[in-house]
């Protein structure tokens, strides 16, 4: 079965598939590993991946699940496939509220093209991120202001990063 689980905002593509009893075979965003999962008690899995040994004490709430592993809590939502298709799809028809620019992979901040203050229209170019040795126009989806600038040239930034946030036009 595949899920997504998003954890801290960054979607990790999970299949899961039955070996045995309490043997499975997991992918996490394409890495492989071999898991064993005992029940212990209520809210509390004692399990092997790949042959090292956690306790994992969890709560579950509709998508929401709740971890304490190694002394850290997580709080994972774990999206089945239709699941995920209808957020991504409502993602894509809300326009409302801040635009919260983010990158898609990590890079260079080449040249930053608004200030803050300055108002832009839906699809102008607002940054220049190089990646991969190509340098790629980030463009804004709505007007608006451009309320915040998280970064500046010459910036290296991680993958889903924020970079420039634009409050909506006021009507």
């Amino acid at each position: 079965m595949k899920y997504t689980a998003i954890l801290n905002d960054k979607e990790r593509e999970v299949e899961i598939t039955r070996q045995g009893p309490h043997q499975f075979h997991v992918i996490v965003d394409g890495q492989p590993h071999e898991v064993d999962a005992r029940h212990c008690s209520s809210g509390w899995f004692s399990i092997l991946i790949d042959n090292t040994s956690h306790d994992i004490y969890f709560t579950l709430d509709k998508e929401n699940v709740e971890l304490n592993f190694r002394s850290q809590n997580f709080n994972i939502k774990v999206l089945d496939e239709r699941k995920m298709r209808m957020r991504r799809i409502r993602s894509d028809l809300d326009i409302s509220g801040t635009e919260i620019i983010k990158t898609s992979m990590p890079g260079k901040v080449v040249k930053v093209l608004v200030k803050e203050g300055e108002t832009v229209k839906s699809g102008a170019g607002i940054i220049i991120i190089e990646a991969m040795k190509m340098e790629n126009e980030i463009q804004c989806r709505n007007s608006g202001v451009v309320k915040t600038i998280h970064v500046a040239a010459g910036q290296t930034v991680e993958s889903d990063a924020a970079l420039i946030e634009i409050e909506p036009e006021q009507i």
